[in-house]
């Protein structure tokens, strides 16, 4: 008896019910300046985006336009123009690519107010592609391994991008429906709440998928802001959840976001 009992108490401890919930949301700081930054050791184009907080996440930020921004290191220095089609983007004048082990300095101005930060471009490293299976009740293939979520001094990001739309039979299908991507982080901390964070979902795609694996070298700090941006949202809901606060960040005061620099490996392959 004592052991049903004792069953008996587990069930209702971890059982749960949903109520609806009305979220007092309090204003952020309306001025701030949101940066979103990614330099890469690619000839590129490269891209940052500014834009206002959200009080809420249903909206859509406002993007700060007339900003002036510069890239620089000690040898060069890329300025960068607000892209006509797409306000709150700017774009480098040139494609350039970052150098490994290279200091980058950004410098934002905005209605008389000046943001920075520096971020050095880490080298970037070989790995091994993700892993998947083949589902034998649906025929369905499901990613089952790509990293190690725990690597103390070799932190990256995992961007995993899967397109189906020119297999066999997804022809007139919407390409978009046919198209899937995927992020995953191997950071230099192991969360409670990341171990026991809420399922996500899994993606299903057929033979004939092309994988591209892309993994972004990260620095500690960079992997620090990751790991806070995390624990705010994909770990939240679990068993653990974790006091709000805010994010690490290494822009000067006033601004909000993350300005980072990472060396890029790319792996493509078909399932077959």
């Amino acid at each position: 008896m004592k052991k049903w009992s004792f069953y008996l108490f587990i069930c209702l401890a971890l059982s749960s019910c949903e109520e609806k919930i009305a979220w007092n949301l309090h204003p952020t700081q309306e001025n701030a300046v949101v940066v979103d930054a990614l330099l890469t050791d690619e000839v590129k184009i490269q891209k940052i985006k500014l834009s206002r907080p959200i009080d809420n996440p249903d909206l859509q930020p406002q993007a700060v336009s007339n900003a002036s921004v510069l890239v620089s290191t000690d040898q060069a220095v890329y300025p960068f123009h607000e892209d006509s089609l797409t306000p709150g983007t700017y774009l480098s004048d040139i494609a350039f690519s970052g150098v490994s082990d290279k200091t980058y300095s950004l410098l934002v101005s905005v209605a008389g107010h000046a943001y920075s930060a520096k971020a050095v471009l880490p080298s970037r490293r070989d790995f091994a592609f993700l892993s998947y299976q083949r589902d034998v009740d649906d025929g369905m293939y499901r990613i089952t391994k790509v990293a190690s979520v725990f690597d103390p001094s070799n932190p990256a990001m995992y961007e995993i991008s899967l397109d189906w739309s020119a297999v066999p039979g997804y022809e007139t299908v919407s390409p978009d429906s046919c198209k899937a991507k995927l992020f995953f982080y191997t950071l230099t901390t192991l969360d409670v709440s990341e171990v026991f964070a809420p399922k996500a979902e899994k993606v299903s795609f057929p033979q004939g998928t092309k994988i591209s694996e892309r993994r972004y070298s990260l620095t500690n700090e960079h992997a620090a802001f990751l790991r806070g941006v995390l624990l705010e949202t994909n770990w939240q809901g679990g068993f653990f959840n974790t006091v709000p606060a805010n994010l690490p960040t290494n822009l000067s005061s006033g601004a909000i976001g993350y300005f980072g620099a990472c060396g890029i490996v790319e792996k493509i392959e078909t399932v077959k």
